[in-house]
């Protein structure tokens, strides 16, 4: 069990990620769904929805959106920014594994790597399989990974990255170490917050995640009942994954 996304760093990550495009990845969406999808989609169901960055804009476009998350600190800051706009967006605190919705969706997505946070085989078989069971009968399961392949070619054991939104300056330090053997990354994420030269909080936040290999995906796939439509870089719908991909984009039907 990890600590990620505490409520420390629920409340910083909107600023952490405030150059994420999330517009952008939506249009992503809507370009997935003109493709492969037999009529426009009505319902949305975000798997690991975090502060809304997708059910937000799916939800301002006219999409009937759930989203759930693990986190009761994510999702508290997701109903307050889809309040704030006045977003009929309902939202559920739930494992992925527990998940149990009177509802079937004609999308379900799961984003920003959220699958990589099932780090057990048993588990990624129990998620796929209630993703499916909620689905309509020829409905979209869209979802991103980090690839195993350039994750074991090249990653970084030490990163900086530093936001600020005029008052505030956030540095987040990411220390990472690799369990190439049980296909792991355990990273720490110490962060300090400053007000001008002034040290205001002082923070960490544990996440562990589990690399993919597009085989591994294939097969989990196959063995939960999907029909395996796709894999693309993300956000390159029109090429075909390759090796060299760090982030590999899945469509698959149900």
């Amino acid at each position: 069990m990890t600590s990620a996304f505490q409520a420390d760093y629920a409340n910083y990550y909107d600023l952490l990620y405030k150059d994420k495009d999330y517009e952008a990845e939506c249009d992503f969406l809507e370009q997935i769904f003109e493709r492969f999808c037999n009529r426009r989609p009505r319902t949305v169901l975000d798997v690991g929805c975090g502060t809304g960055g997708h059910a937000i804009p799916l939800a301002r476009r006219g999409y009937e959106v759930t989203g759930i998350d693990v986190s009761e600190a994510m999702i508290a800051i997701a109903r307050q920014k889809a309040e704030r706009e006045g977003l009929s967006i309902t939202f559920h605190v739930t494992k992925m594994e527990n998940l149990e919705l009177d509802q079937r969706f004609d999308v379900v997505i799961s984003m920003f790597n959220a699958i990589n946070y099932v780090i057990s085989d048993e588990g990624l078989r129990e998620i796929f399989t209630n993703i499916h069971r909620h689905l309509t009968s020829d409905g979209l399961f869209l979802f991103d990974f980090r690839n195993g392949i350039t994750s074991l070619r090249s990653y970084s054991p030490l990163r900086i990255k530093w936001a600020e939104d005029g008052r505030l300056r956030l540095l987040r330090i990411s220390e990472t170490k690799l369990d190439a053997m049980e296909h792991l990354f355990y990273t720490t994420y110490k962060c300090l917050v400053f007000e001008g030269d002034r040290l205001v909080k002082e923070f960490q936040d544990e996440h562990i995640v589990r690399y993919l290999f597009p085989r591994e995906v294939k097969h989990f796939l196959s063995e939960t009942g999907f029909e395996l439509l796709w894999m693309c870089p993300f956000l390159e719908l029109d090429k075909p994954a390759s090796e060299e991909d760090w982030n590999i984009m899945v469509i698959a039907r149900k």
